[in-house]
């Protein structure tokens, strides 16, 4: 069924819809990207325009593909427009369950029948972002991770009702966009990745307010430890390679000393009332003077691209 899907549409033209709309066009499908700004179109093809030449300058697609993949998107101010057409949609509009519930009754209501239905969203709910949708089993959850045109995995959330035809359709068309999909079978809130990184912000932030150490040292101890394992060994491979029974051993004395808040830290809302809500304002557990700012970001993009590098050419050497 994915080889039928060649015309997406890709509603919400932020960072997160048109990273998608990248993913997509690079894969040879045609794109429809609309947002209900329309100025936000014509910056979101620039964006993309720019993510492109990056991905050019790092071999990863040749400058023709790149040219190729940005003439495949077409901006639609028009939303009925936009989706008309369509064999495929992903809802990337802001992070509120109700709009997003909104915007899926217009595309049940717009779309053709048999239209798979997908909202990219980082915690809430499948089954009620398709509530009041009468095609629930052509519907699911698609969460990209940001940046989504970067980072590999895509986490397929079921509704209570998604047919495993559904499931995949889109996981045969993620694959096929050298994304990793991941199926999560309940809908639970946040997924999977969202629940194992606030695990562990929890407890860095607990360490923090308790005086254990400084937010520096939280972030200098994950990048430069398990943070960096973590990229080539999952945490439960790692179990298995130290053994489960040492595992198991240090978790009968460790588990009671860590944090279980039931809400957010005190350390946090005081830091938000203080205005240190994050880069945006200069500040948040660290201060962010611009160039510190240029410098984390350009790091973290360059080691990011070096793994897509890393995937590209595994994926070459098993097809040849």
């Amino acid at each position: 069924m994915s080889n039928e899907i060649q015309r997406i549409t890709i509603v919400g033209a932020g960072l997160m819809g048109h990273g998608i709309a990248q993913v997509f066009a690079l894969s040879g499908r045609a794109v429809t990207l609309t947002d209900m700004a329309a100025a936000a179109l014509p910056r979101a093809r620039d964006g993309i325009a720019r993510m492109l030449d990056l991905f050019v300058a790092n071999d990863l697609v040749t400058r023709a593909e790149a040219d190729d993949a940005l003439g495949r998107i077409h901006l639609e101010p028009s939303f009925e427009a936009a989706v008309r057409d369509a064999d495929y949609v992903t809802e990337a509009v802001f992070e509120d369950v109700d709009l997003k519930a909104r915007v899926f009754a217009d595309l049940d209501r717009l779309c053709r029948p048999g239209v798979i239905l997908t909202s990219n969203t980082s915690g809430l709910s499948s089954n009620a972002i398709a509530r009041n949708v009468s095609r629930r089993a052509l519907c699911c959850v698609t969460h990209f991770w940001n940046p989504p045109h970067i980072l590999p995995l895509v986490e397929v959330v079921r509704n209570d009702d998604t047919s495993d035809d559904t499931v995949a359709a889109v996981t045969a068309l993620l694959r096929s966009a050298n994304k990793v999909p991941v199926v999560v079978r309940r809908d639970i809130p946040g997924q999977v990745g969202n629940r194992l990184q606030y695990a562990l912000f929890r407890e860095a932030v607990s360490l923090v307010e308790k005086g254990v150490c400084s937010a520096e040292d939280i972030d200098t101890v994950i990048k430069m430890s398990f943070g960096r394992r973590l990229s080539t060994i999952g945490i439960l491979e790692t179990a298995d390679v130290n053994a489960t029974s040492l595992w198991a051993s240090i978790s009968h004395y460790l588990f009671k000393e860590l944090d279980c808040a039931q809400d957010t830290h005190e350390l946090l809302k005081n830091l938000i009332a203080q205005g240190r809500t994050g880069v945006n304002a200069g500040a948040g557990f660290h201060d962010w003077p611009t160039e510190r700012l240029a410098q984390t970001l350009a790091r973290r993009d360059a080691e990011l691209m070096r793994w897509l590098g890393i995937d590209k050419r595994e994926r070459e050497s098993r097809s040849s």
